[in-house]
């Protein structure tokens, strides 16, 4: 996805949640503190049109606001912002190798929210409140609403999965993690951010509660599409990003049900950051396919998209070793693309710890070289070898460990290191934002770009 190899970069880690609350009734004021984690151009040829087929501003913040000032608990499980390439590796090959349901069990999105992870394995929290209702359930199973719930609420992990509440001081009671937190509000605040919907509190790891966001599928696209494209784009291939990413949070409803939620908010899944990044010209690509996803053998597909493929696309079975129908080989029209064509270099110490993080120790490295490839130059193995000896590794989790942007890459000796010259940002499998944009402007509409990026596929309604 287009923020997958920029969220490499950094990522937010924090310990516990706090709050300060603040004057106004109803409108408390948010801050967080944070640690941060340790071309080429060419024109553009015309395809022939291949398919036929599917030819509405900012929101005001307002609301609840939760003011989370200390640092919270990073996240344990694999996330595109970890230092480490396997769990990098994991988190991908996690998304091709997921199935998703049959359309016939999907539920009816439009009073269904979906449950997005907002802050994970959290110890406690305290919120402002105005005129809220709490859902809780008691440890001995009865379920109670504590009504007109305003100021100061804490939330506290306990063990065996409860909560001790607090009310500006004041003990409620110790009830199950299971809580949620109703509002007639527009909007909440986490994080420092406005979001649609409702708040939950999740237990997870003993001793532990995950912060997840409630929110209506429309309502989350709305924030995903301008947060995953630029909302300047042509507004036909912002409706084909608005439709990929729709499909990819249906496929993915359910997908975490045991942890509590169905996706997380970030590249890992894809990048969801409230009402902030609203934009009037992605809300009318969300307004325009409303309701619609991609198919094919009437399941929503696994709609991966990236950045740009340097050419041309790939096959999910040559680069992931998994197979997707729906997941072929296609040219691309990405020649604008500020990373069409790039050129890295890494010296002997950053290349050291790439391999040494892949679990490999080959000294000084004196050559690397590509020993087998996709049909379309994407680097499937590397041998590299030193002065302890050689490895033969995998080339996307020597991409993540080596920090490159694509696995289209040919490498040559450079003084004291290497150098890099490659084409692409991501992952080459799917759709191409950039050009998904050039099609756009080329006077392709959103159902001609899909179906020319994802082979075989049907746009079908939700309500069918």
């Amino acid at each position: 996805m287009i923020q997958a190899v920029r969220a490499l970069d950094s990522r937010l880690v924090t310990s516990s949640l706090a709050l300060r609350r603040s004057a106004p009734a109803g409108a408390a004021s948010a801050r967080i503190a944070k640690t941060a984690l340790p071309s080429n151009q060419s024109v553009y040829p015309s395809p022939d049109r291949l398919h036929k087929g599917l030819a509405a501003g900012r929101v005001p913040a307002a609301g609840i606001r939760f003011d989370f000032a200390a640092p919270l608990q990073a996240s344990q499980g694999p996330s595109l912002h970890s230092s480490d390439p396997e769990n990098i590796f994991a988190t991908q090959l996690q998304k091709l190798q997921h199935v998703a349901p049959a359309i016939e069990s999907l539920p009816d999105f439009k009073v269904t929210p979906l449950k997005i992870a907002i802050e994970k394995d959290q110890t406690q929290v305290t919120l402002g409140v105005h005129q809220a209702t709490l859902h809780v359930t008691t440890p001995a199973g009865e379920s109670r609403q504590l009504t007109e719930i305003s100021g100061e609420l804490t939330a506290e992990a306990q063990t065996q999965g409860h909560l001790l509440l607090r009310l500006n001081g004041t003990e409620l009671g110790i009830f199950k993690a299971d809580l949620q937190m109703t509002h007639d509000n527009e909007s909440l605040r986490i994080n420092g951010n406005d979001f649609r919907g409702d708040l939950r509190l999740v237990p997870a790891a003993e001793g532990r509660f995950h912060v997840v966001n409630d929110v209506l599928l429309e309502d989350y696209l709305k924030s995903v599409v301008p947060s995953e494209s630029p909302a300047s784009w042509p507004q036909q291939s912002l409706q084909a990003q608005a439709l990929a990413a729709r499909t990819y949070a249906v496929a993915n409803w359910g997908k975490n049900k045991d942890a509590g939620f169905d996706m997380n908010d970030d590249t890992s899944d894809q990048v969801y950051k409230g009402v902030s990044t609203e934009h009037p010209a992605t809300q009318e690509a969300v307004a325009a396919t409303r309701g619609q996803i991609i198919t094919h053998g009437n399941k929503p597909i696994t709609a991966l998209f990236f950045s740009a493929s340097g050419g041309h696309t790939d096959s999910s079975k040559e680069v992931w070793g998994v197979e997707l129908p729906y997941i072929q080989p296609v040219p691309d029209f990405d020649q604008a693309a500020s990373r069409y064509r790039w050129s890295l270099s890494r010296n002997q110490q950053e290349l050291q710890a790439a391999v040494q993080a892949l679990g490999h120790d080959v000294g000084t490295i004196r050559h690397i070289e590509g020993v087998d490839y996709t049909a379309h130059e994407r680097v499937k193995r590397l041998k590299i070898t030193g002065s302890r000896g050689s490895v033969t590794v995998d080339g996307n989790r020597f991409r993540f460990a080596a920090k490159l942007y694509s696995t289209k890459f040919k490498v040559t000796a450079n003084g004291n290191g290497f150098k890099f010259e490659g084409g692409g940002w991501g992952h080459a499998l799917g759709m191409s934002q950039w050009g998904a944009r050039q099609m756009a402007k080329d006077g392709y509409n959103a159902a001609e770009i899909v179906k020319h990026y994802y082979t075989g596929v049907d746009i079908q309604s939700l309500d069918e």
